[in-house]
């Protein structure tokens, strides 16, 4: 392995606009022709370690390391070592034995110290911060949309400020792309909260922020939204309250169609859905989603990023 030419996936502060394209394009030509590549990582095997619960990140690095030949293991945070000995130990020892990590955190700061104990590369499958495989998926879906020049796009993000949107204002300032989004002020104790996307939206020429959603819409070319009630934790009753302070607080963001109406546009939404909370069960299935589009994406999108890492790291 050429360690001097390794590149971790934190997020995507680092990727210049030249390789996030470059991953892009790799995406494109796998899903158009996947029999073509169906050896690209033979004898190749990634951990995938899940710290958090997933469908779609798993299920998309899954067969995405089958399908280019290669081979995924699964672990279960909960149910190995990692909860009794230091995460540096552990993630040494794992990457002794694979090629490459793919970690799923509830910590960004616990993904960073996996990264610096790692010999091989290592990928950011979510945590409280970034999603970067989302946001390298949502824009190679737009760009299969939008035939044009993908700098016309308008995407509106419609919701709460999150790991989503973080990466999706990344991505779209290094892209070019116009993106606003519509939500409530982030509020400074936030877990989300991060200074270069801050940066980014107070000095970006493409990125905006507002919190008149049904201004934003009006000439969206793309209304994306997320989850801004997180399950696991607000199916608890004892946190009845803090639930229903915040579906007060947010009902006026939900994606229906009231909101759509008459607006020319494309419904995005990065899975899992809460019906009925940020989007309804209508916009969810309306003629214009191309939300299952997007998920099914993820397998795509992921298989050029696994062919784009492996050959920066001269491991094919």
């Amino acid at each position: 392995m050429g360690l001097s030419t390794m590149r971790h996936l934190p997020n995507l502060k680092k990727l210049e606009t030249a390789e996030i394209l470059d991953i892009m394009r790799r995406a494109e030509q796998i899903k158009s022709d996947p029999k073509k590549h169906r050896t690209l990582l033979a004898m190749q095997s990634m951990a995938m370690l899940f710290q958090k619960t997933s469908t779609r990140t798993r299920v998309s690095f899954e067969v995405a390391m089958k399908e280019l030949g290669g081979h995924a293991i699964y672990i279960d945070w909960l149910t190995s070592n990692f909860v009794l000995s230091g995460i540096e130990y552990e993630t040494e020892y794992l990457s002794r034995n694979v090629s490459s990590i793919m970690a799923r955190m509830m910590h960004h700061d616990d993904l960073l110290k996996i990264i610096s104990s790692s010999n091989v590369p290592v990928i950011n499958g979510c945590d409280e911060k970034f999603h970067p495989c989302q946001a390298l998926t949502d824009l190679f879906t737009i760009s299969e949309i939008f035939q044009t020049n993908l700098k016309d796009a308008r995407v509106v993000y419609v919701g709460v400020q999150n790991n989503v949107s973080n990466s999706l204002v990344i991505i779209c300032d290094k892209l070019g792309v116009s993106l606003t989004l519509a939500t409530p002020e982030i509020e400074d104790e936030d877990e989300s909260l991060d200074e270069d996307v801050q940066k980014i939206l107070a000095e970006s020429a493409s990125i905006n922020h507002t919190a008149d959603v049904r201004s934003a819409v009006k000439d969206g070319d793309f209304i994306y939204t997320d989850t801004w009630i997180d399950m696991q934790y607000f199916n608890n009753p004892s946190l009845a309250s803090e639930k229903n302070a915040k579906i007060e607080k947010m009902i006026p963001f939900q994606v229906n169609k009231s909101l759509l109406q008459d607006v020319n546009c494309k419904i995005m939404h990065d899975m899992p859905i809460h019906e009925d909370y940020e989007i309804t069960g209508e916009m969810v299935r309306d003629p214009r989603s191309i939300i299952f589009q997007q998920a099914e994406n993820r397998l795509h999108a992921q298989k050029g990023l696994l062919w784009w890492l492996y050959e920066q790291a001269e491991l094919i």
